[in-house]
């Protein structure tokens, strides 16, 4: 633990490793992180007003992007006949493709993409 004084004539303990490094709990991470995404600030800018190591910012905002994308977002979507609407669903990948479905008969074949994808994962 290491101790460091704040505004109030008082101080505050905060978690250390061996190496003297501040640990941060993951509740304060999240918070921060949030924090961050309604800032409009750029990493570097809110690592350096928060009194954060750019590099340990920059580990934790991967970490959490990363654990975000994995993550698949559903919506639901209703197919009421076989002919050709005017925008489609895109369905996008992981790794960067997407594919248009625009007709209710190609979804069987999408299906399929999908199943083959994840079971090459």
């Amino acid at each position: 633990m290491t101790t460091i004084p704040t505004s109030n004539d008082s101080s505050v303990e905060l978690k250390t490793d061996a190496l003297g490094r501040v640990r941060t709990p993951p509740e304060q991470r999240e918070a921060l992180l949030d924090a961050f995404e309604q800032s409009g600030m750029t990493e570097a800018a809110f690592a350096r007003l928060h009194g954060i190591c750019y590099q340990t910012f920059m580990g934790w905002l991967k970490r959490a992007r990363k654990k975000s994308h994995n993550e698949p977002q559903f919506q639901e979507l209703v197919v009421t006949s076989g002919k050709p609407c005017t925008h489609g669903l895109t369905v996008e990948l992981p790794g960067g493709g997407r594919f248009l479905l625009d007709r209710a008969d190609q979804l069987p074949m999408a299906t399929a993409l999908l199943h083959y994808l994840e079971a090459r994962r």
